[in-house]
């Protein structure tokens, strides 16, 4: 009888996580139509992808180095070996870039490792993905972690809303022990395991951003990933790395909300990005 009571208790708690964390129905993307699912941009249920940096960075006949990228993250592959038409180290680069760019719903994208050109054709490692029933639970679980914040920011102002993502981005833990290992490059470890590094954070914030109605941009550095969000029609700098480095909530904890943890303001292509306002920041309109 009492083994059967304690069967009965562990199970239920089993049943409550699962559905808490992987079942539990949930508002979902609204740009996430039934028609985009059948895009070849989709991957899945929580971001809207109109793969603007593919279409500014690659030529049509390169198109299919950007979806192989894609494809053998899915896959789970670790080495991949790619055929160009021509020499493909600089497309191959930017393909890389604009994956980064274009897909922050990719959580098995988390890097690679090394790569070697040669021969019109590029072979490189993925880094340490995470598996297809991983990158499956992870995202389900996201899709409800997302789920939590559209409903805690359903009637908020803009502005609210974007102070929200700020303290709730830099709530998480600055992630420097698996920097060099891969899992913290994608939105997995922000949402599953409340650590990442920069890339983590601007992802995240990019979701998150899109899910309750505020338009952005994820930016890319040579060693660095923020965002640029959009206020009453102009863009700012969005940088929450720099909260999760001072969440003492000292004086310098919004400043994030106008610059950069490197002091970088323009990414890698600048040039396809709106202008950015300069002389006035959000912190500044926000008087945080």
């Amino acid at each position: 009888m009492k083994q059967g009571r304690i069967a009965f208790y562990f199970g239920f708690v089993i049943f409550i996580t699962l559905f808490n964390f992987y079942l539990r129905p949930v508002v979902g993307n609204p740009l996430v139509t039934e028609e985009y699912k059948e895009s070849t941009s989709y991957i899945n249920d929580l971001y809207y992808s109109d793969e603007y940096f593919k279409l500014k960075l690659l030529l049509p006949e390169d198109y299919h180095i950007y979806e192989e990228i894609i494809q053998n993250s899915i896959d789970d592959n670790a080495e991949v070996t790619i055929k160009c038409e021509k020499e493909c180290k600089e497309i191959f680069l930017k393909a890389y870039d604009a994956v980064y760019l274009d897909h922050p719903e990719l959580i098995s994208f988390l890097g690679i490792g090394s790569y070697l050109e040669g021969n019109n054709e590029i072979t490189y490692n993925n880094m340490n993905n995470l598996g297809k029933i991983r990158s499956l639970f992870g995202t389900m679980r996201i899709e409800r972690e997302i789920d939590i914040v559209q409903r805690e920011t359903k009637d908020m102002t803009d502005k609210e809303k974007i102070l929200y993502v700020y303290d709730y981005i830099a709530s998480h833990t600055y992630d420097s022990i698996f920097m060099h290992f891969g899992i913290n490059q994608s939105i997995y470890s922000f949402f599953t395991k409340g650590s990442s590094v920069c890339a983590g954070f601007a992802k995240a914030a990019q979701i998150i951003f899109q899910n309750i109605g505020i338009n952005s941009y994820l930016v890319l550095s040579d060693n660095h990933m923020w965002n640029y969000v959009e206020y009453e029609g102009k863009y700012y700098i969005f940088d929450a790395t720099y909260g999760t480095t001072f969440y003492d909530n000292s004086a310098r904890y919004y400043n994030g909300l106008g610059m950069t943890t490197t002091g970088v303001t323009e990414g890698l292509f600048n040039e396809y990005y709106p202008e950015i306002e300069t002389e006035t920041t959000l912190k500044e309109l926000f008087g945080v």
